[in-house]
């Protein structure tokens, strides 16, 4: 049997989607491709017996279509201060080698694992002003989207009963949002974020 995990965070995400991702929508990219990072900060978290409290990783990938269509090539980012028994757990979670939700789905998206880094972290889970940096290989920065007349800033809530990642988000635009990597890069400032709470487990 597979060993059990659970864990609760803090979650930012960016992509190259325009604001609301139609894959919110069960349609296709913004622009035929996908281009993505999910960010995370465990807030509280265990993988059988190994407590996964305060670690920070990012999970990244681009896709040739949309994300079901698979052909994807993603790399792992966990926080260098992760001890090896947690960069173990985790890579197996992210990986979707032990079963469990939404990562055994994207996994299975997935062509080529590039090989999982270990950096630095910096992170603010501030709403619509979150960002994180993993090492110089990862950067994202949320900004309010914003009324194209008056500039003022606008937020909306998508609501996803069935969503894989998370029931709820935070819709917001972004002003940085790049990786820089061996492998994988691309860069989509100006662009579709969005922040929420996740309990993820198997």
């Amino acid at each position: 049997m597979a060993t059990t995990w659970k864990y609760r965070a803090e979650m930012i995400n960016a992509c190259n989607c325009d604001w609301g991702c139609p894959c919110n929508f069960n349609a296709k990219p913004t622009n035929g491709f996908c281009e993505g990072v999910y960010g995370a900060h465990i807030t509280a978290g265990l993988c059988g017996e190994t407590k996964l409290d305060g670690v920070k990783y990012a999970w990244g990938a681009k896709w040739p279509r949309a994300i079901h269509e698979g052909g994807g090539t993603a790399r792992i980012w966990i926080e260098d201060t992760a001890s090896k028994e947690q960069r173990s757990a985790l890579e197996d979670i992210l990986k979707g080698k032990l079963g469990g939700m939404p990562w055994t789905i994207l996994a299975a998206t997935i062509d080529n694992w590039l090989e999982t880094t270990y950096v630095p972290f910096e992170w603010k889970y501030d709403g619509p002003r979150s960002s994180y940096k993993a090492g110089t290989e990862v950067q994202a920065t949320l900004d309010p989207m914003r009324n194209p007349v008056s500039g003022v800033e606008a937020s909306a809530t998508v609501m996803l009963p069935a969503g894989i990642v998370s029931k709820q988000l935070e819709v917001t635009g972004t002003k940085t949002f790049a990786v820089f990597s061996k492998g994988l890069k691309f860069a989509a400032p100006g662009k579709y974020g969005f922040y929420t709470m996740v309990e993820h487990g198997n």
